[in-house]
């Protein structure tokens, strides 16, 4: 049955959140040689890219030095398709090959491994994209074993039907096992990432009679859960990133054994607005400790844009959308190193306690900002978004989590600038902050001095 998890708490609601956080955080997260699993800082790109283009990226990754933990390669490896499909907006193959799970010969003609090899080389961890659950009628195992797959409707099956893999069947349990740890083994994979882009619901109800409604469901999530533990039981070191269509698959289970690094697929597209991502994280940060997300980087130099995605993990990509090519002598690397630094030196901080100092909104004409508060550190980050319309340009925001007795010591990360303030001042009166332009964001670090 579904696990429910009753919380009690005291305090204001903000209390509540960072027990719900911190119980989320030491009971239902994998753990890697007794630590939590660190969120990672990923360059993601398409797999229909053919394998000079991704040779090319490696690079200049490690050219420009450009400290990435993990190289990304998503949906268009697979298949036997002759048509290029350079990105997800071109080319249809990436979709209508699912369930053909064998490198693409003419994109990838020397196989994967060569790639990941390349990437392993390059200090950085090898990514890759897999929709396991789906399958299109016709393709190889769907003839082999048509008894693994359900269907939506008595009606015979046409070539290019959407099947769904029924993980409550053991055998077909045991063939995925075997398919993603044959593919994890052959080609040096690091992080398994699994998507799962069709409704299943009229599948499990059709497989069940009238009086069984929900169990082919059941079965099919206890089997879900069974072949993940299976993969990190056989490969330990193994992060799996839980897509499913971006975060629509986040439970107490599925958190436990993976991470949502694309948690909207808001963020496919160039045209996102950063201000709705913003308020995708401060909502979503209450709940769910560790995520990511990408900030689609359109506009290399947008600062604003980066630091609206900014996550416990982060999806930073070279070019638009991590497989077009860019101009290497105009691309801003300053500005892209600098990001990266930012990122990780925030980082730690999402595994503290986190303080909503503005509401969730949506508004153009407001501010958004939170605290980022580490209490075994006593140190943290505030940061602060004035969007395209506000006329504000000076906030004041208590703090949460501080130290009454002592003074903390601020740095402004893109002037440097520092300053000190008590802590029984910043609780009761608040951080003054001011944003002179509409459209930017300060990012704030701050630590508590050392008692003399």
């Amino acid at each position: 049955m579904p696990r429910v998890l009753l919380l009690p708490w005291q305090g204001d609601a903000a209390d509540g959140q960072n027990l719900l956080r911190r119980f989320i955080l030491q009971y239902n997260t994998p753990y890697y040689d007794g630590q939590p699993l660190q969120a990672p800082l990923c360059n993601a790109t398409w797999g229909g890219a053919p394998t000079p283009e991704h040779f090319e990226q490696v690079q200049l990754m490690q050219q420009h030095h450009l400290p990435y933990d993990y190289y990304w390669v998503d949906a268009g490896w697979y298949g036997m398709s002759e048509q290029p499909c350079p990105d997800v907006f071109v080319g249809d193959s990436w979709w209508k090959d699912v369930g053909d799970w064998r490198v693409n010969p003419y994109r990838h003609p020397g196989g994967l491994k060569l790639l990941s090899d390349a990437v392993h080389a390059a200090g950085m961890k090898f990514l890759l994209w897999v929709e396991t659950e789906r399958a299109r009628h016709g393709k190889p195992i769907t003839l082999e074993h048509p008894e693994y797959f359900l269907a939506a409707s008595d009606a015979e099956r046409q070539e290019g039907d959407n099947l769904l893999l029924n993980l409550g069947n053991p055998a077909a349990r045991a063939w995925a096992i075997e398919l993603i740890s044959d593919l994890i083994r052959d080609n040096g994979i690091d992080c398994y990432r699994q998507d799962f882009n069709m409704p299943p619901l009229d599948y499990w109800r059709h497989h069940d009679a009238p009086d069984r409604q929900g169990m082919a469901e059941i079965r099919h999530i206890e089997g879900l859960y069974a072949f993940w533990d299976e993969l990190r039981r056989r490969y330990p070191h193994l992060l799996i990133d839980n897509c499913a269509s971006g975060g629509r698959r986040i439970d107490l289970e599925t958190l436990s054994r993976s991470i949502p690094l694309w948690r909207d697929d808001y963020n496919c597209f160039p045209e996102l607005d950063p201000e709705v991502v913003q308020s995708q994280g401060a909502g979503l940060t209450n709940w769910v400790p560790l995520h990511a997300t990408s900030s689609f980087n359109r506009d290399p130099g947008d600062t604003y844009r980066f630091r609206s995605a900014l996550a416990p993990g982060c999806v930073f990509t070279l070019g638009e959308i991590g497989y077009s090519k860019i101009d290497a002598d105009t691309y801003p690397w300053d500005w892209h190193r600098k990001m990266m630094a930012d990122y990780l030196r925030a980082r730690p901080f999402w595994y503290g306690d986190y303080y909503p100092l503005t509401t969730c909104t949506l508004d153009k004409d407001a501010w958004l900002a939170f605290q980022l508060h580490r209490e075994d550190q006593n140190a943290g980050l505030i940061l602060a978004f004035r969007r395209a319309a506000s006329p504000i340009v000076t906030a004041q925001y208590p703090l949460r989590g501080l130290n009454p007795e002592a003074n903390y010591t601020f740095e402004d990360a893109d002037s440097g600038e520092t300053w000190t303030l008590p802590g029984a001042q910043l609780l009761e009166q608040g951080l003054p902050l001011t944003i002179n332009e509409k459209r930017s964001s300060r990012l704030v670090f701050y630590i508590a001095e050392k008692a003399k």
